[in-house]
């Protein structure tokens, strides 16, 4: 009898086990349903889940409700929703998702975005990802925006157009350029397929990662100028930026 119970323990376990991997570092996790992190990455400080910019989510001082930046030069979308802090095994994740066919990443990195968005109670008529130019998303093989907007259109009900908005330019890399280059160099790689339709919705536009904010910025300024009425933008993560680049 005792055989038998350990053989049936063994077998239920391979099914369904008691402990998942953590998505950061492979730890074990008991509950990965209700928390997919181990309590070593949770203790990093992972979330972007202190004082933040009204506008574009990033972080700033208790009692601020504007970042610099936003105060310099307000964006063209309405709010950003990024619940993780671009950093340490959260970047290795994200990098993972999109460079190593990390495909498996992005219904946990949209369950959390679906929360925040969620939680600002913000409604929208459609979800369209950032798109990626062509000869990229061929090498690539999938759009990692593409991957969580439709995972996010699953969790919140909401229809996901992959072919409204389209990259017909390649840019540069946008690395090391500050919000003004990486406009001007974006200027001219966006195009609408319908440009009746944006008019009057309200658009959540899905991107992997926030840091100046510019590519989100420019799909935000085109959708708007064919008059969208409101344009949201999530990602998985905000990259932090601490004062004004004036260059």
């Amino acid at each position: 009898m005792k055989i038998i119970t350990k053989t049936k323990d063994v077998i239920l376990e391979a099914l369904f086990p008691s402990s998942i991997k953590c998505i950061l570092c492979g730890r074990d996790v008991q509950d990965f349903e209700n928390s997919p992190f181990c309590s070593n990455c949770l203790s990093e400080g992972i979330f972007n889940d202190a004082n933040r910019c009204i506008y574009c989510d990033n972080p700033i001082l208790d009692g601020n409700k504007v970042c610099d930046f936003c105060k310099e030069k307000h964006k063209s979308f309405d709010k950003a929703f990024c619940p993780f802090i671009y950093t340490g095994k959260v970047r290795s994740a994200i990098l993972k998702l999109k460079d190593d066919n990390g495909r498996y990443l992005a219904p946990t990195f949209a369950k959390y975005m679906a929360k925040r968005i969620q939680d600002e109670k913000v409604d929208f008529d459609i979800i369209i990802p950032v798109p990626l130019y062509k000869k990229k998303l061929a090498k690539r093989g999938y759009n990692q925006s593409e991957l969580l907007a439709n995972e996010l259109g699953k969790l919140l009900g909401k229809p996901v157009c992959t072919d409204l908005l389209l990259k017909i330019k390649e840019s540069s890399a946008q690395k090391n350029l500050n919000f003004a280059q990486r406009q001007q160099n974006l200027a001219g790689t966006l195009s609408l397929t319908d440009k009746n339709f944006v008019k009057d919705k309200k658009i959540l536009v899905v991107d992997d990662v926030m840091t100046t904010g510019a590519t989100l910025n420019a799909c935000a300024s085109l959708l708007k100028h064919y008059h969208c009425s409101a344009v949201y933008v999530s990602a998985i993560a905000r990259n932090p930026l601490e004062k004004v680049d004036k260059k």
